[in-house]
């Protein structure tokens, strides 16, 4: 007896091959065969899916649910939009290793991205420990996990903003190798977050070498992604190139209108890198605007001594002047925001404190008015009101850039949705949005080939083991859609709305979401690259 058969589904099977219809049985959390012909099979359940196109499980290329999985309320935003799979540890903020003492400024410096969840939930130490607790909790998706940067260079060298000593990094190099030793799919740096902002690039590139005997990955957010983006993408190249590395960019945007025009050059590089035998991919979603901390507006030598002295520092009156000093330089000294996009289209997002809630949703301009400040004073008062956990969005982008990104062949996408507060639509949205809006709205791209930028290709990069593709014998991860209906509805207004068109999601054979519903099942896995 099977445990479910999907019946006269349209199958797109993740390769970009064209559709076709067929019968699908799955038991014990694999496909165990595909019908072209319906026969007398009897199923547990059966599920018709005439008039339905039947995926594989889309693979969330950038995710931030590494403490989110600890928590007990309902996680159904990724996996009610078709995610099966989700990659964490990202832009180099992770959450392990942790060395005695660095648990609070690590809890610190990621709340903004991950949020937060007691001291005591923190129950790790190395990067295998911290798998194998959410190994013990019941996820709704299957979680990958990239060795983070951040809390490297912290359990060796803490905070400081030099380049690291030989035998520091050589301390950095042992726990990445345990760490890649212990499942991780590959390093990921943010190069505009401290301390990973701090790294040279020779230092990379050395971390990179102990990655390459693994086959993993280097996952990273480019050290400028403005003014400067064509010299930061000269920058992750070499270290790809002489690392030995996959290279794979986080989000490629160009910030700001006055930076559009450079990506055509950026694209026109990375087609070269290709041509001289190298391996660069991307992920982007399909949304003119960001998020991430609301520290990123300010210049990243402010937290050269630690979350705790930062938000003392931003009462300073002294150290406020040097950071006031830093708004009147221009985009070629820093990745100034307030002329890239300007405050107006800098909007709070998520913050901690009730009595700060009303914030949620309005821009840091309206906001500063409101209580009678200036934009940067404002700021400084917020983020050392709510001790730097106060998550952004900012409105950068253009349409045409966007199409150009994502159009491209080593494109895939990622979510970056980040929990809390009024979070950016993305969180709910993102893959439903942009199966239609490439598809049936710009029609700039067949359904065959949608699916497999966010299917076999993600899977492909990350080099995970059976998923990405609807075959026999691989695991059933699933996504059971309408494709004329299929669309995201949630706004920047209104971002805690489902997507419409998807009935049913299955994670290792197990419905998450069925008849349109997330039913509280939580059959995902830790995945461990190496793995089946």
């Amino acid at each position: 007896m099977q445990d479910y058969t999907i019946t006269n589904a349209t199958v797109v099977d993740g390769t970009g091959n064209q559709p076709y219809t067929a019968d699908v049985v799955i038991k014990d959390g694999r496909i165990e065969r595909i019908m072209r012909f319906t026969d007398d099979s009897r199923a547990a359940h059966v599920i018709d899916a005439k008039g339905q196109v039947l995926a594989p499980g889309f693979i969330d290329m950038h995710s931030h649910t590494d403490l989110q999985y600890l928590k007990e309320e309902p996680l159904d935003a990724k996996v009610r939009q078709g995610v099966t799979t989700e990659l964490i540890g990202q832009d180099g903020l992770g959450v392990a290793p942790i060395e005695p003492g660095t648990l609070p400024l690590l809890s610190g410096l990621t709340a903004g991205l991950l949020g937060k969840v007691p001291a005591g939930e923190w129950c790790w130490r190395s990067f295998g420990e911290y798998l194998d607790t959410l190994d013990r909790r019941r996820l709704p998706t299957n979680a990958a996990a990239l060795a983070s940067h951040g809390p490297i260079r912290i359990a060796s060298m803490g905070m400081d903003n030099r380049p690291a000593t030989a035998g520091e990094l050589e301390r950095m190099r042992g726990m990445l190798g345990d760490m890649m030793a212990s499942g991780a799919y590959g390093l990921s740096t943010g190069l505009i977050y401290p301390p990973c902002s701090y790294c040279t690039t020779d230092e990379l590139i050395a971390l990179c070498r102990e990655v390459s005997p693994h086959d993993g990955i280097f996952v990273v957010h480019q050290r400028d992604e403005g003014y400067y983006l064509k010299r930061s993408f000269e920058e992750v190249t070499r270290i790809a190139r002489e690392g030995g590395v996959h290279l794979h960019i986080s989000h490629l945007q160009a910030y700001g209108q006055v930076n559009w025009p450079l990506m055509d050059d950026v694209l026109a590089m990375a087609d070269r890198f290709i041509e001289e035998g190298h391996q660069v991919t991307w992920d982007r979603y399909p949304y003119l605007a960001g998020s991430t901390v609301l520290t990123a507006v300010l210049p990243d030598w402010t937290l050269g001594a630690g979350t705790a002295a930062l938000v003392k520092n931003l009462r300073d009156r002294d150290f406020r002047a040097r950071v006031r000093a830093e708004y009147t330089k221009g985009l070629d000294q820093w990745h100034n925001r307030s002329i890239s996009v300007g405050w107006d289209k800098i909007v709070v997002s998520a913050v901690q404190r009730p009595e700060n809630r009303w914030m949620e949703g309005k821009d840091c301009a309206a906001l500063a008015r409101a209580t009678g400040k200036d934009p940067i004073d404002f700021v400084c008062d917020l983020l050392a009101d709510e001790e730097l956990a106060v998550t952004m969005i900012s409105h950068y982008g253009s349409e045409e850039v966007l199409g150009k990104v994502l159009g491209h062949a080593q494109a895939t996408v990622g979510s970056d949705g980040i929990y809390g507060g009024r979070p950016h639509p993305r969180l709910y949205g993102t893959y439903p949005r942009f199966l239609n809006q490439f598809v049936n709205v710009r029609r700039t791209m067949s359904l065959p080939e949608a699916i497999r930028k966010v299917t076999s290709v993600p899977a492909s990069i990350l080099g995970l083991r059976r998923r990405g593709q609807i075959r026999e014998g691989w695991h059933a991860d699933l996504v059971l859609f309408d494709p004329e209906r299929i669309t995201d509805t949630a706004t920047y207004e209104e971002p805690y709305q489902y997507p419409k068109g998807i009935s049913y999601v299955f994670v290792n054979g197990k419905p998450v979401v069925a008849d349109g519903e997330y039913n509280g099942e939580r059959p995902g896995r830790v995945l461990r690259r190496g793995v089946d």
